[in-house]
């Protein structure tokens, strides 16, 4: 029998949250073929807990108050004693060190690295890296490199595919996506959208998301005169759906690890500009799915956005070789025979 605690305690609904929500049913088959079962381990009060209310198996919640308090290391004790786990597995370094904490002697410690602010352990813990840069990142730290594994980021096909400049009748639509926060670069897109309208070339643009940034994107809008042309129309549920309206995707972040939002932008078909930083760059071949620029550099950007906008032939061929690479190399089936063949390492049974 196999037993897997997988754990989140994350309070949003984000790209870390999605790829435990990825993971965990690859991890429940995995342990059921081996007659035992993979437990899902959330925050309680967060939003994957709430999202998740009916879901068969249940997730176990959990307060997350720190990684030390007694009411969440007790409950994080509880859980470990009620699942006997052969592997922990966890998103984040709150669940790592609590459950480090809780842990069984014997169990495999493991974490998913999502970005490169991560803690180091040499001398048990596995490190599931979702780009190779981050993986890189753990053996030059000292993580043993038997220990550090690559799984990248997956989405599921779309159920629908964008049709770039296919509307003659609107100006071409650049879409963004992300959490308003300064690391996403999105200051950075309205001034090139600026530089953009400058030239004299037509376009509007939807950025989607919701953050701590939004009050100072609202004055930059309001600063650039792009109020008529630029809209921050907040989360959107049906992400592939907002994206497939666009015609371009702008994606000018300064850090990522493997960036789902830009694997969906790709999935459906878009053109993409993106910043040429670690994650896309192993996403992305410049010229030939996508365009890759400097980060933080409003005019290279503007130049890239409009080069597709201006070559819309090649600017839908890109999308298409993207779309073709995504589904042949980042779809959920690439993803369970990534994590079946990590798992059996982890566990010692390659």
């Amino acid at each position: 029998m196999t037993s897997i605690l997988h754990a989140m305690l994350g309070k949003g609904l984000g790209g870390l949250e999605q790829v435990f929500l990825d993971y965990q049913p690859v991890f429940e088959a995995y342990a059921a073929e081996r007659g035992g079962r993979a437990t899902g381990l959330v925050r309680s009060g967060g939003r994957v807990a709430e999202q998740a209310r009916g879901r068969t198996p249940p997730f176990v919640e959990i307060p997350a108050y720190t990684d030390w308090d007694p009411i969440s290391l007790g409950a994080a004790r509880r859980v470990v004693r009620a699942t006997a786990p052969d592997l922990i597995l966890s998103h984040g370094q709150r669940p790592a060190r609590l459950l480090a904490k809780a842990a069984p002697p014997g169990a495999v410690l493991a974490v998913c690295v999502h970005k490169p602010v991560f803690d180091v352990e040499t001398t048990r813990t596995h490190y599931v890296c979702v780009g190779r840069h981050l993986a890189d990142l753990a053996i030059e730290r000292g993580v043993p490199a038997g220990r550090v594994h690559f799984v990248p980021n997956a989405v599921k096909p779309p159920a629908v595919t964008a049709s770039p400049f296919a509307d003659p009748g609107r100006p071409p639509r650049i879409v963004a996506a992300g959490r308003l926060h300064p690391k996403k670069g999105f200051d950075v897109l309205v001034a090139a959208l600026a530089l953009l309208r400058d030239r004299g070339l037509a376009f509007d643009c939807e950025i989607a998301g919701e953050g701590d940034e939004r009050p100072k994107l609202e004055g930059l809008i309001t600063q650039h005169g792009l109020g008529e042309r630029v809209r921050l129309v907040g989360w959107r549920g049906d992400v592939a759906g907002f994206l497939a309206q666009g015609d371009v995707f702008a994606f000018p972040s300064y850090q990522e690890g493997f960036p789902l939002v830009l694997l969906e932008a790709m999935s459906v078909g878009l053109p993409v500009a993106s910043s040429a930083i670690p994650g896309p760059v192993e996403m992305i071949e410049d010229g030939q799915d996508g365009r890759l620029v400097p980060p933080g550099d409003p005019a290279v950007l503007a130049d890239a956005l409009a080069g597709l906008i201006d070559a819309p032939d090649r600017a839908v061929a890109m999308g298409q070789a993207a779309r073709a690479k995504v589904l042949a190399e980042y779809g959920p089936e690439s993803l369970k025979r990534r994590l079946d063949a990590v798992l059996n390492l982890m566990l010692g049974r390659a």
